[in-house]
């Protein structure tokens, strides 16, 4: 699919569908569209007010101009009130735009910018094109019976003036961010016994070589050889058939810098719970366990590709929490890779243990000055903040209100929580340093403090526990059903705006 900027001109463009987004009126009132023959504007208009389309976002009026202009359809796609059009509106409405265009199999597509956007053009081009990808993906890799075409094969945004370079950037931005977005969807859709460590490890491996990012593998020996025994401990009942992996990707800007943002991804290829095993329903969606990591893989394929001016070095933590001979137990002692001793009470709560050895060893490879965990980690979190809200935890104000803004930026929902040291007694072992699972009260924050542990003193963090936003179920303008490729987006935000 090509997306491409014009300048609008007098006549009405040829295409199969042109999308005039609109902004809310009073059913009195006409809509303005510039640029469209008048006599057709004046008919749409009458024919759209019949039907009582006033502009609402998410809804639309379609007509064909039955070979009256060279547009052969002209659909009004409402943004809501123009006082309150964001970025995300207009995300959304490219998403929209890409339905309209599928249901009427339209080849070509154009897209009129409304009057009167307030919204800065860049961050709107971004935002339509965005949404109108990521509307366009679909996982079909075995359907055999209702194959998923797409029909659209070009979206023309239509712009008042020249497109600026600095406009067609914009595209480039989207384009890059989609596809990384849609990368980390496939592999969170894919079934467990396709993509376990092993295979994950491999397509990090082709990602990185095909962006030019580096990249490092640690394997059973070696993370034996580097004392991960609470990674280890989790796979320990699937080594055989799915063996862990660590996987650390780099990227370095031409000019050196001396900033390192580390992003670490929790990657639970599939969860039984161990021997604390879940119930039928519960294991259900537990693919999606590796979430965090699909995120950060995304990220570092976009971030290699829009270039930033820091060092950035993910790492995805890569295991099986399966049940077998060898599993590890609740009652075991394990020693952690950086020395703190963690008795286990829940083999379900195995997220954090990986991420604690990932976490230790990024600190002691890459010396972060800002480390950035995503998981999908608790219940408790999705119990607190619902499923289309993430949870942030930090120790640093700065760094949390960025990463909030970011989420603002791209349309994703974040909400801080607190890190209450007051809970921390949860958590303390009788026979050990720390436990892994304290009771049900506030158990993303108890998750939270026992990452902490593993937190150099000096290091700015933030943990975001996605594991409500981190699928979708319900009809969304551009994310489809299952993976949503959560906090890809946020992430480079992020990165994208740091010096």
């Amino acid at each position: 699919m090509k997306i491409t900027l014009a300048k609008a001109t007098k006549t009405t463009p040829s295409c199969d569908l042109l999308i005039a987004s609109t902004f809310r009126i009073k059913p009195e009132h006409n809509f303005k569209i510039k640029d469209l023959d008048k006599n057709l504007v004046s008919q749409i208009n009458n024919a759209a007010l019949a039907e009582g389309f006033v502009g609402k976002e998410k809804k639309s009026f379609v007509s064909s101009t039955l070979g009256h202009s060279p547009a052969k359809a002209i659909a009004l796609l409402g943004l809501g009130p123009a006082p309150e059009q964001t970025t995300e509106i207009y995300r959304r409405s490219g998403g929209e735009a890409y339905k309209l265009a599928q249901k009427r199999r339209a080849k070509k597509v154009i897209y009129m910018l409304p009057e009167h956007n307030t919204v800065p053009l860049f961050d709107l081009i971004q935002a339509v094109a965005e949404g109108f990808r990521l509307a366009s993906y679909k996982f079909c890799r075995y359907l055999t019976k209702e194959k998923h075409e797409n029909y659209v094969e070009a979206l023309e945004i239509l712009l008042n003036d020249e497109p600026a370079t600095e406009f067609k950037y914009a595209l480039v931005r989207a384009q890059e961010i989609s596809e990384s977005v849609c990368l980390s969807r496939d592999l969170i859709n894919e079934g467990p016994m396709e993509l376990n460590p092993e295979k994950l490890a491999k397509i990090a491996d082709q990602t990185a070589k095909s962006c030019g990012l580096e990249i490092d593998i640690l394997d059973e020996k070696q993370l034996k050889k580097e004392g991960m025994r609470l990674l280890l401990a989790v796979a320990s009942a699937s080594s055989m058939a799915a063996p862990p992996r660590l996987i650390r990707l780099s990227y370095k800007p031409k000019k050196p810098s001396k900033r390192v943002i580390a992003l670490i991804g929790k990657g639970v290829t599939f969860d039984t719970g161990g021997l604390d095993i879940k119930n039928a329903d519960g294991m259900l969606d537990m693919k999606v366990d590796m979430s965090g990591a699909a995120a950060v893989l995304g990220a570092m394929k976009a971030i290699s590709q829009l270039a930033p001016s820091i060092n950035v070095v993910g790492y995805m933590g890569c295991v099986e929490n399966g049940v077998g001979p060898h599993s590890y137990h609740p009652g075991d002692i394990l020693v952690s890779r950086k020395g703190t001793t963690v008795e286990i009470t829940n083999t379900d709560a195995e997220g954090r243990l990986v991420l604690a050895d990932t976490i230790n060893y990024a600190q002691e490879r890459d010396k972060p000055d800002t480390l950035i965990d995503v998981a999908t980690l608790t219940g408790a979190c999705v119990v607190a903040l619902g499923q289309k809200t993430a949870g942030i935890f930090s120790n640093d104000d700065a760094l949390c209100q960025a990463l909030i803004a970011s989420g603002r930026n791209t349309g994703e929902s974040f909400w801080r929580l607190p890190v209450l040291k007051e809970l921390k007694s949860v958590i303390k072992s009788p026979i050990a340093d720390i436990k892994n699972c304290g009771d049900r009260y506030g158990g993303s924050i108890t998750a939270a403090l026992f990452l902490e542990e593993f937190i150099n003193e000096n290091v700015k963090w933030a943990h975001l526990d996605i594991a409500g936003p981190a699928t979708n179920h319900k009809c969304h303008p551009y994310n489809s059903t299952g993976a949503v490729g959560f906090a890809v987006r946020t992430l480079v935000d992020y990165v994208m705006g740091q010096k």
